[in-house]
Order: structure tokens, then sequence, then C-alpha cells
């Protein structure tokens, strides 16, 4: 029987609520004039030309004069797939080392301690074919940031002294993720690939692979062969007009090496002829039971106009009835199903096929596997339809016309790396691009999802195994496929529960932009107003004025303290949400296939949901989750496999990396209802069907519904949407609910913590006096100043470790700060050392800073903090901030800025003394002691003094209290004793 709301009701209501439409796009949106040389939609304000320098570097110029932000990214192409044999990492070690230094600005940390002392970030990546790094900035600092960020690419320094100590990083970096499953999976394929194919050596890289003694030397000759301009583009965004970003770009980087150099590209087989079929079966660390088909195809980025393997990933990727993923959950046998191949590349690469297992379908994987070909023979006799492509084709359409505006940064490093692979015309109608119907590349795409051209990797933890990988010891055994399931493969029967996919009901039919009910203002601007209120509800509504798309974002609490009462509630409320996303999960899909969707989740605050997409079928995505939520009948098999599920999530919890275990310690001392894995574990277990309906009847009865309805929408649409909800759901709660955060006194709290894993981490977290919005601007204010010049010192020129950060870390508007350090070779008592010395000489840095280095500081927070909402969902996630901390004037961080305008300089110093250094200071602080380091760190925890220590969480010394922050102000509640 179907669990849930069928499709099949969702397709009626559809029919009965909207009758026949028709797509439609109003043109009146469009601009009168846009001179951009490319494709773009009929909404784009911004202005783009794509240009190629002398040298043969491509760049595209974005002019939005809308942002307060600039931002530049440079892709280079070539990534770990060039490294050479004998050193392997080294695109990866080149790509450290670019940020150390150049011949014009030497400075080892002065490109990060610039980006970020004028609010704003960078940082980089290596994949396999590319090596992509970025910044943004405030706007007017846009130029003196691309002078030295083109630096890198003409005159890096490459210190002897630094190469050394970098290759210290990348092995850090490397040492963090040992225990990492996918990172250890994905070791055990790179021994299985042919010798003869790049993918067969360490991407990352390590002390061992980069330990060559001419390693300066070799570093310098990579970068002569591939760091030049015709291999590369580049990006810039910011509200420069073309005409400047195009002399910019002309200026800063015309000076790279114009040298000839081929494109990379690997067409040799990834696999060796006699190597598959195979079977390989890998031991994880956690809880995890996966059948994985890797199929060795060619590349995809000469068939962009037809994306075949696009096709073929959306039907076997299906999830609505009669999908190979439904037909699984049916059986029990699996959980979730992912489809598809790599990124765009002109090289060989495999399409990769990945169904997370129940214990259950562990035993029947050979019949799973039967079920996938059987799926892939269905899609090949019936499925290449041109009806099905002409839907893709549709969705993409309607998805591009109202593409949202995503951060500078983010668009910078898109345009980047599609300026490899699509036509400069196409960088941004491209992706969603589809030519005309043809039948044959689909076809050839799926003639090779075939049993024997298949890697077929299966992951659980009692695989027997008889070795293991080279360089993440991870536990494997390999054998060859043959025998009546792989027969049964080639020929397999065809099962009458698959069913190919019936039209999408949810793809928008009428795509309006509704008139506005109001007169527009260029002096004023519209904030949500209340448009329902009472006892047990109150409703907020905006019609959009701003961004004029047919799209609507609704954000609904139902606000109540049942989840904050006790570890089973929490427990039971969340499994509940697992089950009615479970029901849900075919009308879920659909709805996001077609640009809508949904998220539900339990927050301190209650149930939350937010619904985000196209107006015309948000209602009714609405009014099927609000039933489903409201009315769920909990089936005894799901509830099982969910449950289980949910286990095996906590369980695994101990396998996270470690700086997220270590925060996880730092909240259960700090909030309330911060429950420890072990307690959520135990509830979980004792958990049942009843159980799970109490707590829901509790959450609906006594809630209080709090609703911000913003976007494409008329007032009295608005105002139906919630009386709609207000009559299915019989809230009567009347109160606000809130979680309480432990306000430390002036002492120095220290806990210790041993997680099974070789790196040690020292975690500080100092705590602001109290909510007030000045107290928020200066620790604001402190990591904005502090981060560079922490990271320089402590990670690269100490070279403790990868993961260094200072960081805000507020706790429902209770101000914060966050020192971390995580080292594979240091014991937390001295990496607390190295940190309590660095604060003590920035005392004297902060002594020593003038007054424009501080107003830079202070301007690149402003900024950041004003910065406009670049679309509708990021307008209605402040909205909704301002709303669940009773702020009306929806204006909380203009006023966080307005107080980082008023701190002194000497105001600030006083601050650091006292707070940081002195007897003002709060704060807790955790060590990590890593496997190994037990001795070292009893010899240096004698040198750590004044702290006091604590061991189990929630378990404060009585003077303690536990407060509740509220906007700009503080209400204490004394701890129960």
């Amino acid at each position: 029987m179907k669990r849930g709301v069928t499709l099949a009701l969702v397709v009626i209501l559809v029919a009965t609520a909207l009758g026949a439409g028709s797509y439609w796009l109003n043109s009146k949106q469009k601009p009168e004039v846009n001179p951009s040389n490319i494709d773009i939609s009929n909404f784009e304000q911004r202005v783009f030309k794509t240009v190629t320098l002398k040298n043969g570097l491509k760049a595209v110029l974005v002019s939005d004069p809308s942002s307060d932000k600039s931002a530049a990214a440079l892709n280079v192409f070539t990534g770990s797939w060039a490294n050479p044999t004998d050193v392997q990492g080294m695109a990866h070690f080149l790509e450290h080392m670019l940020f150390l230094g150049t011949e014009k600005y030497p400075e080892v940390d002065g490109y990060q301690t610039f980006i970020e002392q004028n609010g704003g970030s960078d940082n980089a990546y290596t994949s396999n074919e590319n090596t992509l790094y970025y910044f943004d900035i405030n706007a007017d600092q846009l130029e003196p940031a691309l002078d030295r960020f083109s630096q890198f690419f003409i005159a890096p320094l490459f210190d002897p002294e630094f190469s050394e100590r970098e290759q210290n990083a990348v092995h850090s970096e490397y040492s963090a993720s040992l225990q990492n499953d996918e990172r250890r999976i994905e070791d055990v394929i790179r021994e299985l690939v042919s010798a003869q194919h790049p993918a067969s050596k360490l991407a990352i890289g390590n002390l061992v692979t980069l330990n060559a003694p001419d390693i300066r030397d070799r570093l310098q000759a990579f970068f002569r062969q591939y760091y030049v301009a015709g291999n590369m583009s580049v990006a810039l965004v910011g509200p420069q007009d073309i005409a400047t970003l195009e002399a910019m770009v002309e200026t800063y980087f015309s000076g790279i090496r114009d040298v000839d150099s081929d494109e990379q590209r690997y067409l040799q087989p990834i696999f060796d002829s006699n190597t598959l079929p195979m079977l390989v079966e890998i031991k994880p660390r956690r809880e995890m039971r996966r059948l994985e088909f890797r199929f060795p195809i060619s590349g995809t980025a000469d068939q962009l106009d037809l994306k075949p393997h696009q096709y073929v990933r959306h039907l076997l990727g299906h999830e609505s009835t009669g999908s190979l993923l439904s037909v699984l959950k049916e059986k029990g046998w699996a959980e979730n199903l992912m489809a598809g191949g790599s990124e765009v590349t002109h090289s060989n690469t495999t399409f990769d096929i990945q169904i997370e297992l129940t214990p259950d379908g562990l035993k029947n994987w050979q019949a799973v596997a039967e079920l996938l070909f059987s799926e892939i023979e269905l899609i090949s006799t019936e499925g290449v339809q041109p009806w099905i492509f002409e839907e893709q084709k549709n969705i993409n359409q309607i998805s591009f016309q109202f593409a949202e505006k995503v951060a500078p940064a983010s668009t910078a490093v898109r345009l980047a790396e599609r300026l490899r692979y699509y036509p400069a015309q196409q960088i941004l109608s491209g992706p969603y691009h589809l030519g005309e119907f043809q039948a044959d590349p689909i076809q050839q795409i799926l003639a090779q999802l075939k049993p024997d051209n298949a890697l077929v990797v299966l992951v659980h933890p009692d695989a027997k195994t008889k070795q293991e990988s080279e360089y993440y010891n991870t536990p494997y055994t390999t054998s060859a496929l043959t025998g009546n399931a792989v027969a049964s493969w080639r020929n397999p029967s065809q099962t009458a529960e698959l069913k190919l996919p019936e039209p999408n009901p949810f793809v928008p039919t009428e795509l309006t932009v509704q008139p506005l009910e109001r007169e527009e203002s260029i002096l004023y601007k519209y904030n949500p107003q209340l448009v329902a209120t009472g006892d047990n509800r109150v409703v907020w509504f905006e019609q959009d004025d701003e961004f004029k798309t047919p799209k609507t974002d609704i954000n609904l609490l139902l606000e109540s303290n049942i989840g904050n009462e006790s570890v089973a509630n929490a427990v039971a409320l969340n499994l509940y949400i697992e089950l009615v996303n479970d029901a849900l999960n075919e009308v879920r899909y659909q709805a996001g296939l077609a640009g809508s969707g949904y998220g539900i989740s339990l927050t301190d605050r209650g149930v939350q949901i937010r619904l985000y997409g196209y107006q015309n079928k948000l209602g009714l995505l609405l009014d099927t989750l609000i039933l489903e939520l409201v009315e769920h009948r909990i089936e005894p098999e799901r509830f099982a496999i969910k449950r289980e599920e949910y286990l095996r999530r906590l369980r695994n919890g101990s396998e996270d990396p470690v700086i997220n275990q270590v925060i996880r310690r730092v909240n259960e001392w700090m909030v309330s209802n911060s429950f420890s894995l072990s307690d959520q574990i135990k509830a979980v277990e004792k958990l049942n069907a009843q159980q799970l309906l109490d707590v829901r009847t509790g959450l609906l009865t006594n809630a209080k519904l709090t609703m911000l309805i913003h976007g494409n929408m008329l007032e009295a649409q608005a105002k139906t949407l919630a009386d709609r909800v207000d009559a299915v759901i019989p809230q009567q709660g009347t109160q606000s609910a809130y979680r309480k955060i432990a306000k430390i006194d002036n002492k120095n709290y220290i806990d210790r913590m041993n997680i099974d894993h070789a790196d040690s981490a020292f975690l500080q977290f100092h705590q602001g006096l109290n909510s007030s919005l000045r107290e928020r601007a200066l620790y604001a204010l402190l990591a904005e100043a502090m981060s560079a010049p922490y990271f320089a010192e402590l990670r690269t020129k100490e070279q403790l470790g990868y993961i260094v950060l200072a960081r805000a870390y507020p706790m429902d508007g209770m101000p914060g700060l966050i020192l971390y350090v995580q080292s594979p070779t240091t014991d937390p008592a001295l990496l607390q050392l190295y940190s309590d010395r660095f604060l003590s000489r920035y005392a004297q840095a902060i002594s020593d800073m003038n007054e424009p280095t501080f107003e830079a500081y202070k301007q690149g927070l402003v900024t950041t903090l004003t910065e406009p909402d670049k679309n509708l969902f990021e307008l209605s996630s402040r909205y909704w901030s301002n709303i669940l901390e009773n702020n009306s004037h929806f204006n909380t961080r203009l006023r966080i800025a307005n107080e980082v305008d008023k701190i002194s300089l000497d105001g600030f110093r006083r601050f650091y003394n006292n707070r940081i250094l002195g007897d003002e200071r709060h704060s807790l602080t955790i060590h990590q002691i890593g496997k190994g380091m037990g001795e070292d760190y009893s010899e240096h925890e004698e040198n750590i003094i004044g702290f006091y220590p604590i061991d189990t969480p929630k378990n404060w010394p009585k003077e303690i209290k536990w407060i509740t922050p509220t906007f700009n102000n503080l209400k204490a509640v004394k701890v129960a004793d």
C-alpha cells in the first residue's frame, strides 16, 4: 500500500484548483537595453561581457550596480590529474603555495590580511582537472585586491622556508581526512583504476609523496608548464561598469605568460580491459551499507547541447511511484538512491549509481542489482521518449528565466568554471540549454550501463577483507563477477512494479508576476506587516516589490517547548518528522524537480516549515504538507526502518570530523536542549509508534502559529493560505518558546575529550556579557580583525595543523568567539600555549594599530552587515530571523552596523584586554587528546594554570545561570539546584 499522500491525488488537486494553464512570461520585466554579448534571461538586470586578452586569457565581466561587494575567480585548467607520477599531490601543494607571498607583495600573510581587512574572504580548491582561486571584497577595494591576486599567477615567491612548512599543512589536511569514509572508499577505487590513468595516484598529497629533494624546482617547473594564460579563465563581478572592469582585467592579468599549452584531456581507459566486471567489498569505519555501480563512459563536454547523461540520470534517479527507488523502498531494501555522472569533462569519466541499503537490502544486494539492470532495460526499451525530454527542457527554460542572483563570489566561481567548457555566449544559459530531442545519444549512454562494464562496490560493516589501501588503510577485497547472479543481471527479468514516471504535476503553468497592491517608492522600503493576530497565531505578509519574480517564500513555526522538555520528546518529534518526509518523498521530489520545495525540522522554538517556489503551485504543496503532518499514519515497517536509520546516524556521530565533535561538545555544555549522542541513542531505542503520536498531539494542540508569507502573492491570497493552515492545525498555545544558554561567570573552565582520532584539537569559546547590540558588534569586529593573523601565525608560521580558525560564534543572540586549532603532531595543551602566546602578542598588535587600519576593519564588517539581499530567499530569511527575535523593525543587521561605527580604537583595546586577556574573561576550553599524545599532554598540561576543570556536560557549578537571550537585552533565570 502506498504511504502517505499519493501523487495521483496531487494531480487531481492541481487540475481542480488550477484548471488548464499555459506557460507565460511577463515580458514587461525585460530591460529595454542590455548590451551583454552573451545569452541572458528576460529578467536579467546585470550586464555581462566576455573578452579574450592578447595573451589568450579568457575573461567574463559582470557589472552589477546594486552590489556592495566585488569578487574575482581564476580557473586554471589543470588539476590533480596532471600530477607528476613521482610527486603525487603537486597540484594541490602548488595551490597552497601561491597564497604565501609574491615578488611584488612578499608578506606571507599580506594577501589574506588585506582581503579580510576589507570585508572579504578568499579560498581555493583543486579538483581532478581544474584548480580555482577566488575572493570577494568591499567593492571599492577591488582594484588593489586584483593587483595582489593577479601576482599569484605572474610572480609567486615559492619561498624555500615556506615550501617546506606548507608540506606539513598539506599533510595535516590529509591526516584530518584519514577517518573520512568517503576518502577511504575513494582510496580503494584509486588502487583499482588502471595504472596508466592519473586517477590511480593520490590527489591530496602528504609528506611522503611530496618528499622530493628538488621539490621547489619541481614546483616551479609545474607552475611554468601549466599556469599560462591560454590555460586559464577569469571572472570579475562588481558594481563597476563594464569598461572599468575590462580595463582592470587588461591591466592586472595581461602580465600572465603567453605560452602555448594544450588543454589537458585524459582519454586513456579508467579501468584496464580485463578488470571489469569486478566486485570490491569495503569495510567502513561508520555503520553504513552501500551498493555502488561505476560504469566507465566517455566524456560529457562534447554533448552539452543534448546532455544525454542528464536524461539517463533523471530517469534512473527518479523517485515517483514505480521508480527504482520506490520499488526498493516498498521491499524494505533501500533508503536512498543517487544516479549521475561526474562534473562536465572532456576526459573519460564514470556514470555512478549509489544505493543506500537497509540491513535486509544488504542480504538481497544481488536482487537489488538485478532490479537496477531491469530498470535500465525498461528505460532503454520504453523510456527514451520525446515528451520526457521536452518536460526537462521546459523546466530548464523556466529555471533559466527565473534564476536568482547569488553572491558575487559564487557568481565569479561558476562563470570561471564554465568558461572552460561552454561557448562564451552560453556561460549563463549553457547548463540549462537543451537542443532538439535525439534518441541515439541517450541509447549510447544506456548501452554502457551493462553488467560487464561495471565496477560493483559493496560497502558494509561485515565485509570480509584481505588487504588494506595504501594511503588510508581501508580494508577491502576484490573478486571477479561471474556465475548465475551476473547472468541474471545481463538478462534481467522485467518487473511489473517498475514503471516510467508520469508527467510532473508541479511544473508551473503560469508565471505571472501579480500587480502590486500598493504604490512603489524609491524613498521608502516596505517591510512585512501583520495581517492576522490572535492569542494562538501571528501572520506576517509582504508582497515582494524588489525582485518581482513569480516565486513565493513561506515560513511557518509551530511554536512549542515540547521538544525542549526532554530528550525523549526531542527524538520522538525528529523521528515523526522523518516519517512525514518519507511519506511525502514522491511529492517533494516532483516539486523539487519543478523548482519548488520545502523543508521541515525541529528547532529550539518548535517545528519549523519553509516552502519556496513558484506561487501557483506552492499553496497546493503547503496543503499537502500540513495535511500529512497532522494526519500521518505510522506504518510499522516504515517506523522500524526509519528508527534504525536514525539510530545509525546517531551511532555514526563518533566518526564525524573532529571539529564537528568538539563543537558539539561545546553545545552540549552551553545549550539547554543539546542532548548527548548516548542519551539520544538510548531514547530512540525505547521509542514506539504511540510515543510519536502522543508527542504529535502535544505539539499540535499546544503550539502557537507564526507565519511569514513573502513574494508573488496578494494579501487576500496570503490570508486564505494562513486560514487553511489554521483550520487544519488545532493550535491552542499562547506562550513563546525559547531554549536557554549557560551564562559563564568570570572563570575559565576546561573540559577534556578522547575522540578516537590521531589528531589533537584545542577549542576556546569566549562568551559575551549579554545580547546587547554593542556586545554583538564588539565580538563580530574582533573576529573580523583577528581571523587572518591567528591563521597566519598558528597555521602558516608555526605549522601546527591544517584547520586553524578564529570566528564569531553567537548563540541565540549571545555573542561569542571561537578559537580552534587541530593538529596531527601537537597535543592540545601545547596548542593552547601557542594560542595564548598569540593572544598576548595580539594585544600589542592592537596597541600598535593605527586609525586607518582599524577603520578598514570596521568598514569591512559594516559592508558585510549592510550588504543588500541578492534574492527573494535571502530577503525572506532576514525577515524571518528578525521575526523570531521579535524585532518588528527588521533592522537587526543595520543596528549592529551602527554600533560597529561607534566603536573607537581605544574602546576596542580596552574590550580586548578586559574580555579576552583580563579579569572579565568568560571562557570554556575543550582539549581533545589525540591517540598517542597522552604522554606529551601530561607533560604540557602542567603549564595550563587558572582553569577550573569540568567533565560532564550540563553539570556546571551552582553559580552558573541559564539565561534566555532576547533582542538587545538579557533575561536571566538561575539554574535549578
